[in-house]
């Protein structure tokens, strides 16, 4: 492995293993991979595999073959990455309107930055941003990539309710709030497309994937809103 690799076992059927505390793509790139590995070899008795930046956590549904799986597992993470055949990655295109009829909170950030409205469209849709993982709440993406001259504290004071769809600003970090939540990010934009529909998520992005933020005028937020349906708009991403 590329970086070293802690072990901790949480009782018999709850394994977490830790990477360095840092934020980067190839340590998130090597976690899929042994993640995928982990699903792929010892699907049958996982219960279930998720991370964050830095954790893999695996709960096991059946422990009478822990023994077997940790001896595996520590083995594993001694040696060189596995050659394992990943999913293509893409970077998808997000539309987001940025207009102040549409998101009239928009004049807080700028005041706080000093800044136009051009120049954070501009810095805020021109970076590709690299999805590490959902988190948080159900649907929400946690995105690295976002520009220092975003940079924003986050409020002293939460908002008591975000609407879904709200394209927000926090610290580092930018994202999108997938359903009604207190929140205190600094709402920029508005997303058009349902996060859930029919109670399933209704985002294709996978971590690994990259997000890129397209303005889009208050018409096409409508059109897109009324819409049946939505075709994400994809290119293959050769990183």
């Amino acid at each position: 492995m590329k970086y070293p690799i802690k072990i901790l076992y949480l009782g018999i059927d709850t394994i977490e293993l830790h990477w360095p505390e840092i934020i980067a793509e190839d340590l998130l790139i090597e976690m899929i991979t042994i993640k995928n590995l982990i699903q792929k070899k010892w699907h049958i008795i996982i219960s279930s595999i998720y991370h964050s930046y830095q954790i893999l956590s695996i709960r096991l549904k059946h422990v009478a073959n822990s023994a077997v799986f940790m001896a595996w597992l520590e083995e594993l993470i001694q040696g060189p990455i596995p050659k394992v055949d990943l999913p293509q990655r893409w970077i998808w295109t997000v539309p987001v309107c940025y207009e102040q009829e549409i998101v009239p909170s928009i004049s807080k950030y700028l005041e706080k930055k000093d800044m136009d409205v051009q120049t954070l469209v501009k810095q805020h849709s021109s970076q590709q941003y690299l999805l590490y993982f959902y988190g948080f709440l159900p649907g929400f993406m946690y995105l690295g990539g976002l520009p220092k001259v975003l940079h924003i504290p986050r409020k002293d004071i939460p908002d008591r309710n975000i609407a879904k769809g709200s394209v927000a600003i926090g610290g580092e970090q930018t994202g999108i709030y997938p359903i009604d939540s207190p929140g205190g990010w600094y709402v920029v934009g508005k997303m058009p497309v349902p996060i859930f529909g029919n109670g399933k998520l209704n985002l294709p992005f996978n971590p690994g994937d990259k997000i890129q933020f397209e303005a889009i005028s208050s018409r096409e937020l409508i059109e897109i809103q009324e819409a049946s349906n939505y075709n994400w708009e994809k290119t293959l991403y050769r990183g």
